[in-house]
């Protein structure tokens, strides 16, 4: 079995994060994005607001993370560096 140790920010910022087996995509989210599939976000730097529907909205800082399964928009707060699965 192979050992690796992963510095998600520092690839999520150069936006080449790759997991073997994983589908994972880091990047660096500088405007709003309109999203119709299902993710798992993970912020590793900055700020992030997910605008669901219905009003409803989920606001992330770094270290947090969110599952969602709704078309949805993603509002940075200034920048965010983002890991997202799936």
């Amino acid at each position: 079995m192979e050992s690796f140790k992963l510095h998600l920010l520092r690839l999520a910022r150069e936006g080449k994060v790759e997991v073997p087996g994983v589908p994972v995509r880091g990047y660096t989210l500088v405007g709003e994005e309109e999203r119709q599939d299902r993710a798992f976000y993970l912020v590793l730097e900055g700020e992030l607001v997910i605008d669901l529907p219905q009003g409803q909205y989920l606001h992330l800082k770094r270290g947090e993370a969110a599952r969602v399964t709704e078309p949805h928009r993603l509002v940075p707060v200034e920048r965010a560096v983002l890991l997202e699965v799936g």
